[in-house]
Formats: structure tokens, C-alpha cells, sequence
């Protein structure tokens, strides 16, 4: 009898861990955030897990998503990256965010390179791989590598704009500029209001030096809330498109009002470049009418 009860017990047992072990990844993370993620989480339409166990964590992780991908302040962003931090200071992408405004280049690949090891012991496989594919991306300089890894959390995520956009960023950075317009472009079809899809649609087309499609873009970016004064990058590039299509007077005019935004902008060699090309232009138009 007993040994019949034996049987029985490892039978369970093992159809217990069979049906464990037949789960899908994206299964296991999914109810991993149903454990610990907060009931109302807004994730604002990203969807990507996060691996912690701190629900304001979750919440957190998400708003600063929100806010890179939307133009959102600075300093809020930071505020919430540090809180991140006294939370759950194991969490990588904590560490990875905290990073995004650091200027120092050096500190910069330290903190992406502290998120990535970090991210080895993460519960979730996308974890694993989002940090790795920014490792790959911006302390290796290894773009196909990066692609790779932002390739599986795709796989992973599907309906995800983050994952979508990021693997956009790996082909770009690899000049792969057809297949990273089709991502961005993707993004923007599960959000249609995702200004940091369509502000890479106009990299590319610049790239492309299609600098009209650049320009159109750019505007639909700014249409749907991106914020020159929460982004300098964002400001440079405007300036070279107005330049670029020609639009001399306006290009000036546009460096003169983002200058006002702060020091960082005062002291943007790129806005001074785009500023005096512009202006070098504009005076020899001039002269030749003259």
C-alpha cells in the first residue's frame, strides 16, 4: 500500500514539474508580474516586465518609460530613477535609468556596465536580455549583438513599442536605416501619439538626407508632445533640419529661443554650428541680391 501512495506522490509530482517546465517565458513573467506588480498599474501602454519585487517599483519603472518616450521633465525623471534605487538598489534597469542623463562619459558605461552584470541574476529572461542589448549597444559598440538581444525581448513582447523602438535603435546605430524606420514606424502603430517614434522616423529620413520626410516627421513628433526644453538632442536636431531644408532665418531664430532654455543649450556646440551655418548662408544670399 504504501509503496502504491509512493507512486502516486511522484507521479504528481512529476506531472506538477511537467507542466511547470512547459511554460512559456512570456507565461512565467507574466505571472510573475501578477504576483508583485501593483492592481492598477499603469504601464501606459509599454508593456515590458519588470523584475523586482517592490510594487512601487513597477509603477516606477513604467512613469519613467512614459517620460523618456514622451519629453517628460528632467528632473522628475531623475526623482523617480533615485527612488527607484532606495527601493530596490538590485533592480538593473534602476541603475540603467539612472544613467540616462549622465554626461560623463566614462560614469556613464560604468552604470550601464553595473545594470548589465546585475541583470545576471534577474528572474526574468527579458531583463537578461534588455541589459545585455544595451551593453551591446553602448559600452561594446557591438550593434548586431545588440540586435540579437532586443530581437528577443521582441519575440517576448510583440505588442510591446519599447522593445519595438529599441531594436530600432540597434539597426540604426547600424546604419540598417530601412529596418529601423520599420520599427520606429511600428511603434508608433500600437501608440499613435509616441513623439520618440516619430522623432527617430525623421533621423532616419535625414539620414537618408531626405530631409523634407525629416522635417514632416519632426513636426508630427512636436505635434504629439515632444519638448525641445526636455530634450537638447531633440533641439540640435531641429536646428540642422530647418538648416538643412533651407529654412536659414528660421533655423536662427529657433537657436535663439532654445538658448533660453538653460546653460546646456547656451553652451551646445551643435546649436552654435547649426546657428552660424545658417547664418553664413543667409548673408551670402544677401549678398548675391545685393
Amino acid at each position: 500500500m504504501s509503496r502504491i501512495l509512493h507512486l502516486v506522490t511522484l507521479s504528481l509530482l512529476l506531472g506538477f514539474f511537467s507542466c511547470q517546465s512547459q511554460k512559456t517565458e512570456r507565461q512565467l513573467e507574466d505571472e510573475f508580474v501578477q504576483k508583485y506588480a501593483p492592481e492598477n498599474l499603469n504601464t501606459h501602454g509599454f508593456t515590458l516586465a519588470v523584475d523586482s519585487k517592490v510594487p512601487e517599483v513597477h509603477q516606477l519603472f513604467n512613469d519613467l518609460e512614459a517620460n523618456f518616450f514622451f519629453y517628460g521633465d528632467k528632473k522628475e525623471f531623475e526623482k523617480k530613477a533615485e527612488r527607484i534605487i532606495e527601493l530596490d538598489p538590485n533592480y538593473p534597469s534602476g541603475i540603467l535609468m539612472k544613467s540616462f542623463y549622465v554626461t560623463d562619459t566614462t560614469e556613464y558605461k560604468n552604470m550601464v556596465t553595473k545594470a548589465y552584470l546585475l541583470s545576471k541574476k534577474s528572474t526574468l529572461k527579458s531583463e537578461q536580455y534588455i541589459l545585455q542589448a544595451e551593453y551591446s549597444l553602448l559600452v561594446e559598440d557591438d550593434y548586431k549583438k545588440a540586435q540579437k538581444y532586443f530581437q528577443k525581448v521582441v519575440d517576448l513582447y510583440p505588442k510591446s513599442p519599447a522593445a519595438i523602438w529599441s531594436l530600432g535603435m540597434a539597426y540604426y546605430y547600424n546604419k540598417e536605416y530601412d529596418k529601423a524606420l520599420e520599427c520606429y514606424r511600428k511603434s508608433t502603430e500600437f501608440i499613435p501619439h509616441l513623439p520618440k517614434g516619430y522623432e527617430f522616423m525623421a533621423a532616419v529620413y535625414y539620414r537618408k538626407k531626405n530631409y523634407r520626410k525629416a522635417i514632416e516627421y519632426i513636426e508630427k513628433a512636436k505635434k504629439y508632445g515632444a519638448k525641445p526644453q526636455n530634450d537638447i538632442y531633440f533641439a540640435e536636431f531641429e536646428s540642422f533640419i530647418y538648416y538643412r531644408n533651407k529654412q536659414f532665418k528660421k533655423a536662427m531664430q529657433y537657436v535663439e529661443k532654445v538658448r533660453e532654455y538653460g546653460e546646456i543649450f547656451k553652451n551646445s556646440k551643435d546649436l552654435d554650428r547649426a546657428y552660424n551655418l545658417s547664418k553664413a548662408k543667409l548673408d551670402s544670399i544677401k549678398l548675391s541680391k545685393s
